[in-house]
């Protein structure tokens, strides 16, 4: 093959795999059908402090509901959110954080996190209220042992 020739395998290769990372980058993060679940290492920084913990995301007919809770179980916030209305429902908020104008803040967030996932992107950062999110998927493992495997 002449050196041309290479050069351009090579430009066309790199251009295959730019395209294949941008597809990836814009897939949905969020639920899609009926029943699935999503789990995330969800963590919540302020400027004085942070909430850490997981969130589990399970879509029932058209809403997803979410829950945030930390290491040792306790539930920090307990939402519902309906994409199509673009809307988020507070139904619980840790005792700490159960301020109107903290919910307000709170659901005008998760709201904007649950776009965000939707599009690909695990984080947001609240400029005006120095406030960052950031949800990193966690691979779910599988559990059933393969078939020639004997199970103990």
């Amino acid at each position: 093959m002449s050196t041309s020739r290479l050069a351009h395998l090579r430009c066309l290769s790199v251009l295959l795999l730019l395209m294949l990372s941008w597809q990836v980058h814009g897939q949905s993060l969020l639920p899609l059908g009926e029943g699935d679940r999503c789990r995330f290492d969800a963590t919540i920084e302020m400027e004085r402090a942070y909430v850490s913990g997981m969130c589990v995301l399970l879509r029932e007919g058209d809403v997803i509901k979410g829950c945030i809770f930390n290491e040792f179980g306790i539930t920090a916030l307990d939402f519902t959110y309906q994409p199509r209305k673009g809307k988020v429902k507070l139904h619980s908020v840790l005792p700490m954080l159960d301020k109107w104008y903290i919910r307000r803040t709170l659901r005008g967030d998760l709201k904007r996190v649950m776009q965000a996932l939707d599009a690909g992107i695990t984080r947001y950062e609240n400029q005006r209220r120095h406030i960052t999110y950031l949800f990193t998927p966690v691979a779910t493992l599988d559990t059933t042992p393969p078939e020639n495997e004997p199970s103990l």
